[in-house]
């Protein structure tokens, strides 16, 4: 890991920004999407947390476990309502539910169901890591990111139930659930981020038909309905609410140690 003095002296480096490789993320990086780092969200907070990246756009929960980070302001991955992303697919009623696999590639989406199926259902279930045990074909799993969207359809085709988990949220706190946020390193001037990032963003925005036509691995109509209906990417009072939210159900259920101020950059 760098010193606080080397990390200081740092100059803004794009090519040490982090994104996640998920079609969310698109409208973010529009125009620089061949110089920033992509992988999974657990990956890329791995990277920011040894000092392998300055600024990456990583899960809620890197932010809420470790808050000596900056949280860029106005920009995240947010849903209102439906992600259609994020979900936990299963048989039979929920509420006979007895064990659940998670996704190892984001920490926030497998405490986010596990704060939905306990706070919210009252629900006592055994989580597992698919990489340790094998899912039996029964077995509920939890879905994110471009495979939670390639399998939706043929998940319901063969009868199994998907929990949406920006639904069951925001039904449950009238709160919109934010995903990911941009995270920069303590001791670095953000404003460069900031502006960079802000700008693609805001030209991804302006240029989402471009977006839209480009892909192709899904419909155009489930691509446009997508952006338009399900994800959302300002960070705004609600949005902030939500998180606080969540950070107090976690500490509530001792899935982080305390509560603490956001910290924005400025």
């Amino acid at each position: 890991m760098e010193s606080a003095t080397d990390i200081r002296h740092s100059t803004f480096d794009i090519r040490r920004v982090g994104c996640v490789s998920y079609l969310n993320s698109k409208p973010l990086i529009f125009g620089i999407e061949d110089q920033v780092h992509l992988d999974v969200p657990s990956a890329l907070a791995r990277s920011l947390r040894a000092g392998e990246l300055d600024c990456a756009l990583v899960p809620i929960v890197e932010y809420l476990e470790h808050p000596h980070y900056q949280i860029l302001p106005a920009i995240c991955i947010a849903s209102r309502g439906p992600v259609r992303s994020v979900y936990l697919a299963y048989r039979g009623p929920l509420s006979g539910l007895k064990t659940a696999f998670l996704d190892p590639s984001s920490r926030t989406s497998s405490l986010l169901l596990e704060v939905i199926l306990s706070e919210f259902f009252g629900l006592k279930v055994e989580y597992r890591d698919p990489m340790k045990t094998e899912a039996g074909p029964g077995d509920a799993r939890l879905l994110i990111g471009d495979p939670a969207l390639l399998q939706r359809a043929r998940l319901l085709q063969s009868g199994w139930n998907l929990l949406d988990l920006g639904e069951a949220w925001a039904e449950s706190t009238g709160l919109p659930f934010v995903y990911a946020c941009w995270l920069v390193r303590e001791g670095l001037n953000a404003m460069p981020y900031l502006e960079k990032l802000t700008r693609a963003r805001d030209e991804g925005l302006q240029h989402l038909d471009d977006i839209i036509r480009a892909e192709r691995r899904f419909s155009e109509k489930m691509v446009r309905s997508y952006f338009k209906d399900a994800v959302c990417y300002d960070l705004g009072a609600e949005e902030i609410r939500g998180i606080l939210e969540f950070q107090r159900l976690l500490k509530k259920h001792g899935w982080i140690a305390k509560e603490s101020e956001l910290k924005l950059a400025a």
